[in-house]
């Protein structure tokens, strides 16, 4: 590897022992002095003792957080270059990790190629810091020694004639240009620059001898050694206007700085989902990235409420307790199912803040947030029926409990239901297996249709028997409900010419409506609905038999 490349000492702060090890070896190629340190307390440590130059540290650590210790080591030193190591699951820090201006990101699993590039910008851009500060504390040094306003000033100052010959350049633009005076009289300041940039420093000459000056005029000049610098020049006619005074700035860093931060903001922009609204929730700014996902345009989006982007499914709750928590000036993070402009859906996993200004007012609100759709939909399908589409008898079990749960805290009624498809096996005898399949979806259908509230479910419990889980005022609309449910199944009109209680695919019902805090033991509450559901098929089939329990219900 060059050696310019290389920087004094690194700090490498990893707690996972293999990942630190490889990278290790890594890189001790890239630095004289390498220390590593196994979490943010120990890396801490390290850096009080060594002041290393450049921290490479993973976010998520025991102890001390990555971020914690980068920021800590700022408060130190503010000009020690920070990169973060960053893996799926950090998403919630990326808030904290762009206020602290960190210096580059990269991603577990670790790409060595891009390790090497981000590791190398930050290398340079701290090379090219030090010769800055070193060239400022030169000039400083020698301020005692220089006798006029000229000499002693940082910029650098030149005359020249209407032709841009050299008649003064002071030490500062000597030194910025790497030529000494005498070298600069047997040239001109326009032949100084690249040949790109020369037509626009012949118009910028045109201008100031129409004007007068010109101000912070950007050109790219060729130093003595070779080395491409970017300076700012600021110009105008002596009063006798035959002579031209500039003052000019080395802005490289400026210009390197700049460009890193704003391939930093396109980075952002490109890939991280976020948007940022006032505090009456209307879009001020969108990333690039939100636009993609959602499939509008930033145009479509800016001044539009947040709820273009709301999902039907989405609980009224939700939205109550984000409000509730941001304007208590907390931060809020959770789920969301959201809407693309297609109409299709997406799921994030967000988080969102409130945002102040330099006076500390509350001005609007942002949020970051990660596409979680895939792992929405690989949770989906271990908890779906892959025949009909519902809930299965795993999520089922898992729901339960927490159904019942919920209503006992809210003080509600619950409706528990069991169902299955009358003479169902002699269907499938006479029809078909492929028929029968045909029935289970057609009925699962009919039943969705007929849930609208968000805490309303169907399970497929086994075979032909399905569950239901909801909530009613009374016993009176459970029971109505559900022989909704029934007389829709039969509505289909799918012939059942076996059936001895229609002539079409029927169900039985066994229902329970309860409060709630009555509910002691989920095992028996499964089986007074199955007794239920054994009653309705005993008594005839195509009905529904439910609890008559007094103390069971509010009636």
């Amino acid at each position: 590897m060059p050696r310019f490349t290389k920087t004094k000492s690194i700090l490498y702060v990893e707690d996972e022992k293999k990942v630190q090890e490889e990278l290790a070896e890594v890189l001790t190629a890239f630095c004289e002095n390498l220390y590593v340190a196994d979490n943010g307390a120990e890396g801490l440590e390290l850096f009080e003792k060594h002041l290393p130059e450049i921290v490479i540290t993973d976010i998520s650590m025991p102890i001390m957080n990555g971020l914690e210790m980068s920021k800590r080591i700022l408060e130190l030193e503010s000009k020690t270059k920070i990169i973060f190591i960053t893996a799926f699951s950090d998403s919630d820090y990326m808030g904290e990790a762009i206020s602290l201006h960190a210096d580059g990101y990269i991603t577990k699993p670790i790409d060595l190629m891009h390790l090497e590039k981000v590791l190398l910008k930050s290398i340079q851009v701290l090379q090219l810091e030090q010769k800055l500060e070193l060239e400022i504390q030169n000039n400083l040094n020698k301020k005692a020694e220089l006798e006029t306003i000229l000499a002693t000033t940082k910029d650098g100052i030149a005359i020249l004639d209407l032709e841009s010959k050299y008649l003064y350049a002071n030490k500062a633009y000597q030194n910025m240009m790497g030529y000494t005076f005498e070298e600069l009289k047997k040239t001109n300041c326009i032949a100084l620059g690249i040949n790109e940039d020369k037509e626009s420093s012949f118009e910028a000459l045109k201008v100031l001898m129409t004007k007068g000056i010109i101000d912070q005029f950007e050109k790219k000049c060729v130093r003595a050694d070779g080395k491409i610098i970017t300076v700012s020049i600021s110009a105008s006619l002596m009063p006798e206007r035959d002579r031209i005074l500039m003052a000019t700035r080395d802005i490289t860093h400026e210009v390197h700085t700049k460009k890193i931060l704003n391939d930093y903001v396109a980075l952002v922009d490109e890939n991280i989902i976020t948007s940022t609204t006032d505090l009456d929730a209307r879009i001020t700014y969108v990333s690039k990235a939100f636009c993609t996902i959602t499939g509008y345009t930033k145009e479509e989006l800016l001044g539009k409420s947040h709820n273009i982007i709301r999902h039907k499914e989405m609980p009224n709750e939700i939205y109550t307790q984000m409000w509730e928590k941001l304007q208590n000036n907390e931060t809020w993070q959770g789920e969301l199912k959201n809407k693309k402009k297609n109409g299709d859906f997406y799921w994030v996993d967000a988080k969102v803040y409130p945002i102040y200004d330099e006076f500390e007012k509350k001005i609007g609100y942002t949020a970051i947030r990660q596409d979680i759709t895939d792992y929405k939909r690989v949770q989906e399908l271990s908890i779906t029926d892959a025949l009909t589409g519902v809930y299965n008898r795993r999520y089922f079990n898992e729901k339960f409990s927490k159904y019942i749960n919920s209503a006992k805290r809210n003080k509600e009624c619950i409706s528990f239901a069991i169902f299955d498809i009358d003479f169902f096996k002699l269907y499938n005898d006479t029809y078909g297996h492929q028929k029968g399949d045909d029935v289970l979806v057609a009925v699962t259908k009919a039943v969705k249709g007929l849930l609208l509230r968000s805490d309303d479910y169907l399970f497929r419990l086994g075979g032909e028997e399905f569950g239901l889980l909801f909530k009613t005022d009374t016993k009176e609309q459970s029971v109505k409900f559900t022989k909704k449910i029934l007389q829709a199944i039969e509505g289909l009109k799918i012939a059942h010419k076996k059936s001895t209680v229609s002539e079409y695919v029927t169900t039985s019902l066994g229902l329970i409506c309860i409060k709630a805090d009555l509910v002691s033991d989920l095992s028996l509450l499964y089986k007074e609905v199955d007794d239920l559901l054994y009653e309705a098929k005993t008594n005839g089939r195509n009905r529904v038999c439910y609890n008559k329990d007094k103390e069971m219900s509010d009636e």
